[in-house]
């Protein structure tokens, strides 16, 4: 079985490379999960980002959060997010994050459909000057889940998410529908503590005025302990 996931990492890598509007980037993340008696989860997530058609750095992020069981089918979790991103010059800034997931999934058989709703905010602290830096930005993100448990080990998805803005100073044109991701990907289960994953992610941004289109490969490995 492992030839065929790697098939699937191989096949999405030979993705043509695109323009400034359209580019292809790379995402990786390392997880840990710690859990805490049979309701609260300590969380743990490490992800670099490379941009314009894989040749540079874009960003690395950490995130520290809890999260809390409220029923069978439903999970709370707060993260703080800190982040050094690239700017338009060239040189770092440090962003800073904070959001709180409501995640509801059932699994009727061997599907799991599941719906996170996330409220944000990020502001941004040292490497920016601007009178705005502080203001934070504040968003509403909807992301749908379909996955299907192939196997004990193999369970592929579909996803799509929908951004809401609902304040950013830097865009005049006020708030509304910002952003749309498409994703289709696969989980490995290595063992019952460790996780691979790999997935594609296409990324449409609407109402700006220079709107970008991103192609991802995703490669995720991740560790649970309770």
């Amino acid at each position: 079985m492992k030839k065929y996931i790697l098939f699937f990492i191989f096949s999405i890598s030979f993705v043509p490379t695109f323009s400034q509007t359209e580019d292809l980037g790379s995402w990786m993340t390392f997880s840990f999960n710690k859990g805490l008696g049979d309701k609260f989860a300590l969380n743990l997530d490490q992800e670099l980002r490379f941009k314009d058609n894989l040749s540079n750095f874009n960003l690395v992020y950490t995130n520290l959060g809890c999260t809390y069981k409220v029923t069978s089918f439903l999970k709370v979790s707060t993260v703080y997010r800190f982040i050094d991103k690239q700017k338009g010059d060239g040189s770092y800034g440090i962003r800073n994050r904070l959001y709180t997931n409501f995640a509801f999934k059932i699994k009727p058989k061997k599907w799991s459909l599941g719906y996170r709703l996330r409220l944000q905010s990020e502001w941004r602290s040292l490497g920016y000057n601007s009178d705005l830096a502080n203001v934070p930005e504040v968003y509403l993100r909807n992301l749908f889940k379909i996955e299907y448990t192939f196997s004990d080990r193999i369970s592929p998805y579909i996803g799509a998410e929908l951004r809401w803005q609902l304040q950013n100073p830097r865009l005049p044109w006020g708030n509304g529908f910002d952003r749309s991701r498409f994703l289709i990907g696969s989980n490995y289960n290595i063992n019952n503590k460790m996780t691979l994953g790999t997935y594609f992610l296409y990324q449409k941004e609407w109402n700006r005025s220079d709107p970008q289109t991103l192609y991802i490969i995703g490669l995720e490995f991740g560790i649970s302990i309770n």
